[in-house]
């Protein structure tokens, strides 16, 4: 029987006799599939079949680390995944400008992502240009950009095109797959630091448990209920935040932290409207908060340095 039959029977019989599959079946399915020993169709039924049942962090991290070893490392610092978009009441992608201020103040930053244009939802690309943020055309492109302005935006279908591919199952299937996790933690970039968002209680802690299950131990990410789902933290909420480190994965209580005496720019590159400057201002420095924390360890300090950056943007 082929893998990707074997792998439907597992997770597909009746309630007693299924079961999730392990790290070596995902990744061995996932690298056939991606191979071209297996159909568009098997693939999305067994996907259907996983999601029903609730991924478990051996099938993303197999999936993930199938399609690791076919996209680049391009030697970021930060990685940033831009797939939910962002609801229009809930404000414009201003996570973008909390990573424009990161890659200023030195730190090689790549954002990865996917525009679902039939959600309707405000995404990344569509706010590139006012941020002077270059949208690769190639993995090669994005290098250079890294190297010569420190951010870059790398379509997924410039790296996986099989995964936008997978994620368009969407619309023809009406259902989410698997694979929206999956794109999150690719990391083409090869960042030691990385963010994760996402909006469905039991995916932040999914996300980071994903990362130590691949093993990479140089690797820390930082996972949250993101706004919208997206890489951006809500500073409005309290929340259990998830990270993992090189020595496993560990859990923060971080309270809402709202400042109503906080620089607000002259200008603002988003258009916000003057009731929600604040509110923007408060979300980028959280954002790059979160994010620093991935390598300092410290909220505290992590907040101080994103406090300090954002006032500096704001002078």
């Amino acid at each position: 029987m082929s893998t990707i039959l074997e792998c439907i029977r597992t997770v597909g019989r009746g309630e007693r006799g299924r079961k999730p599959l392990t790290f070596d079946q995902a990744y061995k399915v996932m690298d056939e599939y991606l191979d071209g020993h297996a159909e568009d169709d098997q693939m999305a039924m067994l996907l259907m079949l996983i999601r029903v049942q609730n991924e478990t962090k051996q099938e993303i991290a197999g999936f993930v680390k199938a399609f690791q070893s076919r996209v680049p490392n391009l030697g970021a610092d930060i990685d940033w995944p831009c797939y939910a978009g962002k609801r229009p009441n809930a404000g414009q992608p201003w996570h973008l400008l909390a990573a424009k201020l990161l890659a200023d103040d030195g730190y090689k930053v790549l954002l990865h992502g996917y525009h679902d244009r039939p959600a309707g939802r405000l995404h990344a690309e569509d706010y590139l240009e006012s941020l002077g943020i270059e949208l690769a055309n190639s993995p090669e492109h994005a290098k250079a950009l890294l190297e010569e302005k420190g951010i870059a935006y790398l379509p997924l279908s410039q790296f996986a095109p099989q995964a936008e591919t997978m994620i368009g199952w969407k619309n023809r299937y009406g259902l989410r797959t698997p694979i929206n996790t999956v794109v999150r933690a690719l990391n083409p970039g090869g960042a030691k630091i990385g963010l994760r968002g996402s909006f469905h209680p039991g995916f932040q802690q999914l996300h980071a448990e994903v990362e130590s299950e691949i093993g990479l131990t140089s690797h820390a990410v930082v996972s949250y209920k993101g706004q919208s789902g997206e890489s951006e933290y809500n500073p409005k909420v309290s929340q259990t935040v998830w990270v993992s480190t090189p020595t496993g994965v560990e859990s923060h209580y971080w309270t809402e932290r709202m400042l109503t005496d906080i620089p607000l720019p002259k200008v603002c590159v988003f258009g916000t409207a003057e009731k929600d400057l604040n509110m923007m201002a408060n979300t980028v420095v959280s954002t790059m908060a979160a994010t620093l924390f991935a390598e300092l360890n410290d909220y505290d300090q992590a907040f101080e340095k994103a406090y300090k950056l954002w006032a500096s943007y704001c002078a």
